[in-house]
């Protein structure tokens, strides 16, 4: 048929030819995603600065023979529920809900006392590294299925029709299906297995198999090489089957090292080399498998950490501190409820202890003060902002308790979850861990009743690491390893991909953060963006790259403490891009006002 020229030069008549030519390339884009696999690995802890030819010979291969993100973030608190929430959806704490590893819940589920199921859970803070107690926050007695606030990748997937697996460490895998402790799915169509939770139930291979040993650090080693393995008998055949039937198929594999073996070891240690070499195993095992069932050339796979590392110089007990000062009435008491983790802690006030704003903000005001002239304290973080919408704060981003910045604008607020304060530890990192890792030197701790000395539990070194942190954890001393704080070392976080979806033998210069990570899979597997998730597509990286966003820009931004002859200066270092702030470091100088001895 011919069509009339004067319907041709049409205008409506050619909006609706762009529209169908729109549609139709809308369509052939979505059939490049069919049949696609794509595997996310995450090496728990581990730091880009150790991925080498020597240690990690696989993992430095597929760097290179794919994307290396050279300048990759974790999203603070660096903690590995965070970015698991961050990983998982695309969604920074603000919107999942995920605040950090250990959180105390009672303020956001008021009415939870009366529920035998989850109020015993409440009366403390909760760790969430755990798929029972995220299990019973995510019933009907809770949260009611919004535990994390942003719908996953992997939920999506499902949603799709498409064949997902999750397997690995318990906490972290629950978030990329808060649903897992619910599905009836198939086994051929669904697998989630973490060290206590599996959906369908394995048979007849025990899920306890290889169980983690307390104090056996091959223990750590076998349990991961363990989840390769199921990873590779039973995920990627279902895997392939899905893919040749056009499903997409997702896999995820969270490994418990090199994270476990560095906090107890330290960095350095034999034991911390030995971990990043097994990992390293499984990586090359996995790849082997992916090639003899044929389905390499169609599988892109990520590998990424959830945040960095540092060693612990000296240990704090931040609770009893302030009991000490005079501000929480005591160790067991209330008023105050501090949930320690390591790197950072979260500071709660009870409303009934306080029950005015202003009552609130005194506390607030005498326990910032206390932190901030403490060498071990570094920037904090408070609930509210300075003036909201005011020139000042917008531009500084400070917080209404002076010598602090506002949670809500870093991603960090949410009105029934956020806790009063979020105290990052300070991190040295240019101090090496030559005097701190190893039994033969001292272990310091602070607490109530001051500093003291005491058994350093970590391990010979045999290669120095740079960067060291101030840490409240109750079982770990000097010389062993820890992470949460807004420092580099921590910070800096490792992410590397390669397959058809991405650039071969690239360098990505431009900032990246683990919130990206699920933006950029559901950009290649053609998913749309849900509501929270406020990570960028790494649109440079992909194969046929699209144009860059522009050019980097770097911010500091600085808050002001006037304490006892003294001056607090707390700096945040950031860069932007494409729209978003990626945290960089973070300092804390103290220094007399002029005309102070």
């Amino acid at each position: 048929m011919r069509l009339n020229r004067h319907i041709l030069a049409c205008p409506a008549f050619l909006l609706v030819l762009a529209a169908i030519s729109a549609s139709a390339a809308a369509s052939r884009a979505i059939a490049k995603t069919q049949g696609r696999v794509l595997l996310l690995m995450v090496w728990d802890g581990l730091r880009p600065d150790l991925m080498n030819a020597r240690d990690t010979p696989n993992l430095f291969a597929l760097a290179n023979e794919g994307v290396l993100f050279a300048h990759h973030h974790a999203v603070f608190p660096t903690i590995t529920m965070v970015n698991a929430a961050a990983l998982a959806t695309g969604g920074e704490p603000d919107n999942t809900g995920i605040l950090d590893d250990w959180m105390y819940l009672r303020p956001s589920l008021k009415d939870s006392n009366d529920l035998p199921g989850l109020g015993a859970l409440l009366n403390t803070p909760l760790g969430l590294e755990n798929s029972k107690n995220l299990a019973a926050l995510n019933g009907i007695e809770g949260f009611n299925g919004y535990l994390v606030g942003v719908e996953g990748v992997a939920q999506q997937i499902i949603r799709n029709s498409g064949y997902v697996a999750i397997v690995g460490k318990q906490g972290p895998t629950y978030l990329f299906d808060d649903q897992a402790d619910r599905r009836t799915t198939n086994s051929s169509d669904y697998l989630f297995v973490a060290d206590d939770l599996a959906r369908p139930q394995l048979s007849p291979t025990p899920l306890d198999e290889k169980r983690l040993r307390v104090g056996d650090l091959n223990s750590i080693s076998e349990r991961d090489q363990w989840f390769a393995s199921l990873l590779m008998s039973k995920a990627l055949p279902a895997a392939r089957a899905a893919s040749l039937r056009g499903h997409p198929a997702l896999i995820i594999f969270w490994q418990h090292n090199p994270d476990l073996v560095q906090h107890i070891a330290g960095l350095g240690t034999q034991p911390a080399l030995n971990a990043l070499h097994e990992c390293d195993a499984n990586l090359g095992r996995i790849r082997q498998m992916l090639a003899k069932l044929g389905i390499a050339h169609r599988t892109d796979v990520i590998v990424a950490s959830d945040h960095g590392f540092a060693t612990i110089r000296m240990s704090v007990s931040l609770a009893d501190l302030l009991v000490g000062a005079g501000i929480k009435k005591s160790a067991s008491s209330t008023d105050i409820i501090v949930a320690r983790n390591g790197g950072n802690d979260l500071v709660y006030l009870s409303p009934a202890a306080y029950e005015t704003k202003e009552a609130r903000r005194a506390t607030l005001a005498r326990i910032v003060d206390f932190a901030e002239a403490q060498e071990w304290c570094g920037v904090i973080f408070s609930k509210e902002a300075a003036s909201p919408g005011g020139t000042t704060n917008r531009d500084n981003r400070l917080g209404w308790i002076p010598g602090t910045f506002a949670q809500e604008m870093f991603g960090l607020y949410d009105p029934h979850r956020s806790p009063d304060l979020i105290i990052s530890f300070r991190e040295i990192p240019d101090l090496d861990n030559r005097g701190l890792t190893g039994p033969v030197n001292p272990a310091f701790a602070v607490g109530s009743s001051g500093q003291a000395v005491g058994k350093n539990a970590s391990f010979p070194l045999i290669r120095p690491i740079t960067g060291a942190v101030y840490s409240d954890s109750r079982s770990l001393s000097t010389g062993q390893g820890m992470h949460g704080s807004a420092g580099a070392r921590e910070l800096q976080s490792f992410c590397a991909a390669t397959g058809p979806g991405f650039r071969r033998h690239f360098v990505d210069p431009t900032p990246s953060g683990n919130a990206d990570v699920a933006t950029t899979i559901r950009r290649l597997f053609g998913l749309n963006t849900p509501a929270g998730a406020s990570g960028r597509v790494l649109r440079e990286a992909l194969n046929h790259a699209e144009p860059a966003a522009g050019s980097a820009s770097e911010r500091i931004l600085t808050s002001y403490l006037v304490l006892q002859g003294q001056e607090v200066v707390s700096k945040l270092r950031l860069t932007n891009y494409d729209g978003r702030d990626y945290i960089d470091d973070s300092s804390v100088a103290r220094k007399p006002l002029n005309g102070s001895p």
